[in-house]
């Protein structure tokens, strides 16, 4: 498995495709409020820190680093191809991205929200080491959680 920075017009189309058959719900799941039902290529345009996730040299997912706050990354809009969950692939694509960030050396730890209703995902959280720090009530449920650079 390969992560890599930007994502092509291509794998973009091909994560339309996932997301527009799956519905609003599934986008809003993965990427938040902020992009509208259906997705459009034109909604990537203000997105940055793309990166996109291969699996035998076929694209299968994409994860954002959204921002970087003193010794810490934001991280989010983290989708597999649906047709590949369940199998360890988001499992072994987090830890890599993980291990990605955690190479520079002024980063301590990584942050992400997840839906309260989007238990299989805090579940592949929780296990690759990830905590809840916070609890957001409003508008709609959901956890910040944080996962600390382990120090020798």
């Amino acid at each position: 498995m390969t992560i890599q920075p930007g994502l092509s017009d291509r794998n973009r189309a091909t994560l339309i495709g996932w997301t527009n058959r799956k519905g609003a719900d599934f986008l809003r799941q993965w990427a938040g409020p902020t992009p509208h039902f259906p997705l459009t290529p034109e909604q990537f345009d203000d997105w940055s820190g793309l990166y996109a996730i291969f699996r035998q040299g076929q694209f299968v997912g994409l994860i954002q680093e959204i921002r970087r706050e003193q010794d810490n990354v934001h991280i989010g809009r983290f989708v597999l191809d649906p047709a590949l969950t369940g199998r360890g692939i988001g499992r072994a694509a987090l830890l890599i991205f993980m291990d990605i960030l955690f190479r520079d050396d002024t980063i301590r730890s990584i942050t992400l929200n997840v839906f309260d209703h989007n238990l299989a995902a805090r579940k592949l959280y929780e296990r690759v080491g990830f905590e809840v720090l916070r609890t957001i009530e409003s508008p709609e449920k959901k956890y910040t959680m944080i996962k600390h650079k382990l120090t020798p």
